[in-house]
């Protein structure tokens, strides 16, 4: 099959690079493109199973500076009375620490020093000394900030990724982030530039972190750094300042998970987590220093207007003994970032349910074998689905995918459901897919190009049903050689060069005739599960027992010869009557059939670019000498000794000569098949039998005068063959001239067969 191999090969190749691809974007994950896909996944978990809220309730609140407060006090930044007004109230209402999640990066302009600045030119109006003495005594709400910063277990923040606004200056790092077992800079990224907050606030302040940058508002936040590399220094992020500054913490470790040979089966090198050095407080982290964010419901989230905490509304919740994050949702624009629940967040209230979180100790974490096992799982189960696809039906080849696709994706909840764990399956879920289905399209293309070429080799030489078994079974179907025991047939028509010339003005005529005796010829062998080899000329090839199995094939090529020589008697009656219409004499047709089975080899017998399956071998070209010296024998029907060995007694064989050539220098017996196993029983039938073994004896022991008085015997007998007779008394005639010699066993040589 010309197509097949290159099929066989795409049909290995196009799945095999399917998995290739999965397990690359498992490795590398191009453009984030995994990272994405696993998210998804993983947002639906927390949409599924949100965050349970601890038993004493939520730990942080979030007030908030957004539309309703900028609605009744401006947009932020607000001036600092305000702002030292919420913090003093958060204050007093018993917090038990703050923190500022955005940065307080410019001075007040409402404070004296800057109205002083602002009029300070205004010498020569006359009321400007009084002026300038009323903005002296004004209360500097700056420095009333700072007070309120020192007195307080707060935080202030800084924000990487901002331009700074004037001189870059070095956050002032209230805590050393130690080290253990690597150094952790390794594995977080270098920010250039950052925006911090006031000097003074900062040194007032008994912390200060990094905030979540706002660079990309709107986008979604899953993760927040817990350290960050500014310049070259580690700085904690506000997160983890306000659970340091809230239990008292001394320090930081952050610790780095490093393979001692530098390569370690199921270990993710990185930062493993940070801890908080005199609190119990940990935070699993991913490699990069990342907190994997774990979102609540509602009820896992406090949220207060800054608005109605100034206005003293009642009934807001209490802030006492709790943790107060004050953070800014509105400055003109929304500032809100989505989130894996499908709600939009502030970066204060991101913050405040990132400490409840570290808290409440619920982290969701990749164990390290994961990436591991998540490659070897794509690529054993891919290599599966490509077995089972290539090998058994698409139903249960799909079926068989489902299942694999089904335990990546129970297993994965599972894991997520009992350990927390985030285990992607996504990825193989979908390499298992589209390998499964590239397998299918492979094969069902592969089938369609087979199917195209068992019709091209075997639509016109088999029979419906036996087309059916070769599209069932293709691989019947080889490239190369193969031995296999046949029987062959070879029809040709005896007389029809004689009619022949009267048809050659005529082609349509001439392959009517041809049609006529080929048609219901080819009928006779495939309704006896035999394949038309060929035809050349007036003669016809057909097989049995290849390209597939037949039961007792010599049978069912006997008994197509017999029906041949019945079917003729339709086309003699054409021909009689097409040779009335012309005024010509009728010339009846018969046949000339050839049978003999044996070994014979199977496969392409066309050119290796142009496959033609064909069967070649003793038994074919045996048959086609027999059917061609048939004539000289007289009977329609010459079989071979290999099919008479084969078929036994069953039939009504005559034995009529044996025939020596190169390769059975010994001979091989003929026989002239003149009936089925009714005739093989009739009386008559075995007469003439007995009378033929007479004449052979004599023959063959070349008492010719002994051999010719039996041939004269067998004329006078039912079923007499007169042609054979004149064939043999010609025969003894050169003998009697010429002795065959003393050893000669009877055999006629006919030559290279």
């Amino acid at each position: 099959m010309n197509s097949t191999p290159i099929f066989r090969r795409l049909s290995a190749i196009l799945p095999g690079l399917v998995l290739v691809l999965g397990l690359a974007m498992s490795i590398y994950d191009p453009r984030g493109m995994t990272s994405l896909l696993q998210d998804q996944v993983f947002d639906l978990y927390q949409r599924i199973l949100p965050r349970s809220p601890a038993e004493a309730g939520p730990r942080t609140v979030y007030v908030d500076i957004g539309a309703k407060s900028a609605e009744q006090f401006g947009a932020w930044p607000w001036p600092r009375k305000r702002f030292v007004e919420l913090v003093d109230l958060v204050r007093d209402a018993g917090a038990s620490a703050i923190m500022i999640d955005m940065p307080i990066d410019e001075n007040d302009p409402t404070s004296q020093a800057e109205l002083l600045k602002l009029w300070g030119s205004l010498d020569h109006v006359p009321s400007a000394y009084g002026l300038q003495m009323g903005l002296s005594e004004m209360p500097d709400y700056d420095l009333r900030l700072a007070t309120l910063l020192a007195e307080t277990p707060s935080v202030v923040s800084f924000m990487p990724g901002k331009t700074a606004i004037g001189t870059l200056r070095q956050p002032d790092p209230k805590i050393i982030i130690a080290s253990q077992g690597s150094d952790a800079r390794h594995y977080t990224r270098n920010i250039s530039d950052w925006r911090s907050s006031l000097s003074h606030l900062t040194t007032m302040a008994k912390g200060n972190g990094a905030s979540l940058s706002d660079r990309m508002p709107g986008s979604s936040v899953r993760n927040i750094p817990l350290v960050v590399n500014l310049g070259g220094t580690l700085y904690p992020s506000n997160v983890l300042e306000t659970l340091r500054v809230y239990r008292d913490g001394t320090g930081y470790r952050a610790l780095v998970a490093e393979p001692e040979n530098g390569f370690a089966l199921g270990m993710q090198p990185g930062i493993d987590r940070i801890s908080i050095d005199g609190t119990e407080l940990a935070a699993l982290t991913r490699p990069d220093g990342f907190l994997r964010l774990y979102f609540g419901g509602p009820e896992t989230r406090v949220k207060v207007a800054a608005a109605d905490l100034i206005n003293r509304v009642a009934g807001l919740p209490s802030l006492d003994g709790k943790i107060v994050v004050i953070g800014v949702s509105a400055n003109g624009s929304d500032r809100f970032f989505g989130t894996p629940t499908g709600e939009r967040m502030a970066s204060g209230a991101i913050a405040a349910n990132a400490i409840d979180q570290i808290l409440q100790g619920s982290f969701l974490t990749t164990p390290g074998w994961a990436p591991l096992g998540s490659q070897l799982f794509i690529f054993f189960g891919g290599v599966l689905i490509i077995l089972v696809v290539g090998r058994y039906r698409f139903r249960w080849s799909f079926l068989f995918t489902l299942v694999l696709v089904g335990g990546a994706a129970y297993g994965s909840w599972w894991a997520f459901d009992t350990h927390r764990w985030l285990i992607d399956p996504a990825l193989p879920s979908a390499t298992f897919i589209i390998a499964s289905f590239t397998c299918a399209l492979m094969r069902r293309l592969h089938t369609e190009d087979r199917t195209r070429f068992i019709d091209g080799q075997f639509a016109r030489r088999l029979s419906s049903s036996g087309l059916a078994k070769m599209h069932a079974r293709p691989n019947l179907v080889q490239a190369e050689g193969a031995l296999r025991p046949i029987t062959s047939l070879v029809v040709g028509l005896r007389g029809f060069n004689i009619i022949a010339d009267r048809y050659l003005e005529d082609p349509i005529a001439y392959a009517d005739i041809l049609n006529r005796f080929f048609s219901p010829m080819t009928k006779v062998v495939q309704d006896r599960n035999g394949m038309v080899d060929r035809t050349v000329g007036d003669t016809m090839y057909a097989v049995w027992n290849a390209p597939f199995d037949v039961s007792d094939h010599a049978s069912k090529a006997c008994d197509a010869a017999l029906r041949m020589v019945e079917n003729l008697e339709a086309l003699n009656e054409f021909l009689e009557t097409d040779a009335l219409r012309q005024h010509l004499s009728h010339v009846p047709l018969s046949l000339s059939i050839g049978i003999d089975s044996g070994m014979a080899i199977t496969g392409n017998m066309g050119a290796i670019l142009r496959f033609d399956y064909g069967v070649l071998g003793e038994p074919v070209s045996f048959g086609a000498h027999l059917q061609r010296n048939a004539r000289n024998y007289g009977p329609a029907i010459i079989v071979g000794e290999g099919t008479q060995r084969v078929i036994g007694d069953r039939y009504a064989l005559l034995e009529i000569d044996l025939i020596s050539t190169p390769r059975h220098p010994e001979g091989r017996r003929v026989y002239a098949l003149l009936g089925d196993p009714i005739m093989r029983a009739n009386p008559k039938f075995r007469a003439l039998q007995e009378a033929h073994a007479l004449i052979f004896s004599a023959y063959r022991n070349q008492r010719w005068s002994d051999a010719r008085a039996a041939i004269a015997e067998c004329r006078k007998l039912n079923g007499a063959i007169p042609t054979l007779y004149d064939f043999y008394d010609a025969r003894i005639s050169q003998y009697e001239a010429a002795a065959p010699g003393e050893h000669w066993n009877g055999s006629w040589f006919a030559g290279r067969v």
